[in-house]
């Protein structure tokens, strides 16, 4: 099952098998089942991440050693194919005594696709006699290249190496290696200071010396972050004063929006302003005052939206987004 093809490579079918019962199904209902999976997974693979080297795959070996080692890893070639090399792999070196000058000979040390006809194929023995391939080997191919074989995207270089007298003249060399780019994830966490303890402060106007607002430092420590993330903060607790806790005993409403006026990894300052005016009381039959005047004068406005109104701050921290 084959599409179109577009940069080389054969884009999936829009289509996917589907069975019921009843059936009686082939070699090739199932074959194709798996056929779609892979060929949608191939596309995701080299149209969102690309290829090259994603995690491993180191090679080591030291100067005059005839054989080099190749660490667990996984890489993508260009077609999107998983090369995944579980268990690592030793491989000789080339067997050269040297170039055309007497010199050292280059060698690039590749990863790359097993064909099916190259595979370690198993087979099971069928009805009437039939036998038949059930499982292909899908590890990768390790082997040797020279630079004017290396094949682009297909052939992952892990390293390349100079040999002369059949051993290698120094350590190799990853400086080649095409490194898979990875997406960071963002690092999220979140809290929220203490209901009835966080502590708040008058913010003046710089001309006029007047309240219009009230601000606090959140403390961000615990989340561990390593740069300053981006917060977002939302203002809980009361907003209504009533009762002996109201100017006069007159019911208002102290409320605003947050914003943060200074961030770093560990603290932020969160600001809330309080413009006056009035607001829709219960079922909008009246009205309240809003952040009246007299509320922010009075110096223990602070300690009431503590200690009365319970204010405090719940915020999230995104890093790396």
């Amino acid at each position: 099952m084959s599409g179109p093809t577009t940069s080389g490579a054969a884009l999936p079918p829009t289509y996917r098998p589907s069975f019921f019962g009843g059936q009686v199904l082939s070699a090739a209902d199932l074959n194709d089942t798996v056929t779609v999976e892979r060929s949608r997974r191939w596309l995701h693979n080299r149209v969102l991440h690309g290829w090259g080297v994603a995690l491993g795959l180191e090679v080591t070996g030291a100067r005059g050693a005839k054989r080099v080692a190749i660490g667990a890893g996984y890489a993508l070639d260009a077609l999107g194919r998983d090369l995944i090399l579980p268990d690592g792999a030793e491989l000789h070196v080339p067997a050269v005594a040297a170039g055309p000058d007497g010199g050292d000979v280059p060698f690039c040390l590749t990863l790359r696709w097993t064909e099916d006809d190259e595979a370690d194929v198993r087979t099971r023995a069928g009805a009437c006699g039939v036998v038949g391939a059930v499982r292909f080997a899908d590890g990768p191919t390790v082997g040797w290249r020279t630079p004017a074989e290396l094949r682009e995207g297909l052939d992952v270089l892990l390293a390349t190496v100079a040999v002369r007298g059949c051993a290698l003249t120094a350590p190799p060399d990853p400086a080649g290696r095409r490194i898979l780019a990875v997406l960071p994830t963002p690092y999220v966490a979140c809290g929220a200071t203490s209901a009835f303890g966080t502590v708040w402060s008058a913010v003046q106007d710089p001309a006029s010396g007047v309240v219009i607002g009230l601000r606090t430092v959140v403390d961000t420590g615990a989340a561990g972050f390593g740069d300053t993330p981006a917060y977002t903060v939302r203002l809980d607790g009361d907003r209504e004063l009533s009762g002996s806790a109201a100017p006069g005993g007159q019911a208002c409403v102290l409320d605003g929006t947050p914003y943060v006026d200074g961030a770093e990894p560990g603290r932020l300052t969160v600001v809330v302003p309080l413009p006056a005016g009035r607001i829709g009381g219960a079922a909008g039959a009246t009205t309240l005052p809003l952040n009246p005047a007299q509320v922010l004068a009075d110096p223990e406005t602070p300690n009431l939206v503590r200690a009365e109104l319970g204010w405090h701050i719940a915020w999230m921290g995104v890093e790396g987004s």
